[in-house]
């Protein structure tokens, strides 16, 4: 038998916390952060931060995830797979950078992750209470990058899930420095 001890190499963390911004859509964004991630510069916006929107996915295809992250500029950052799970929100998901090298419709955009498209994604996803309205919406949601780990994510969700990630999820949350506006 053989066997492989592959460990991925986390090269970025971030906790994104939700912004009240009083719009329909929530609002995310990262003010903890640990590792660098050069593609996340290029979607800071205007206010210094990097901030994403986390919207219903509208993709007609039968593999594409219910929800995903948007980023500045309408940048589809990832799907969220696995966000959902027998109709309940699950806590975790998992997902990797859009891979085409221009994004958006009549004036396309370089895609700021194309060369990080075998990159995989795993997310931690926090709930405190329910709205108001009775809307469960995420307050935090963690992210973590694994280099090169497209193709082995979901077993990585996996793992997340069982809790092999626990240590490294520590030692990365002591790490992440606040984020501050540029």
């Amino acid at each position: 038998m053989i066997q492989s001890n592959v460990t991925p190499t986390t090269s970025y963390y971030a906790r994104l916390n939700l912004v009240k911004n009083g719009g329909k859509t929530p609002k995310y964004r990262v003010e903890e952060s640990a590792g660098y991630y050069p593609s996340m510069d290029v979607i800071r916006g205007k206010d210094g931060f990097v901030s994403m929107y986390l919207v219903p996915n509208n993709s007609t295809k039968s593999n594409a995830p219910d929800m995903k992250l948007q980023g500045k500029d309408s940048l589809n950052f990832t799907g969220l797979h696995d966000y959902f799970i027998d109709g309940k929100l699950s806590g975790y998901a998992y997902g990797y950078p859009f891979n085409k090298p221009t994004y958006g419709g009549r004036k396309p955009k370089p895609n700021p992750f194309f060369e990080n498209q075998n990159d995989g994604f795993l997310f931690l996803i926090h709930i405190d209470e329910a709205q108001p309205d009775g809307k469960v919406i995420p307050t935090s949601i963690e992210l973590i990058v694994l280099e090169g780990a497209k193709a082995l994510i979901k077993a990585y969700c996996k793992q997340l899930v069982m809790g092999g990630f626990d240590e490294a999820l520590q030692n990365l949350r002591e790490l992440a420095k606040c984020e501050m506006a540029i």
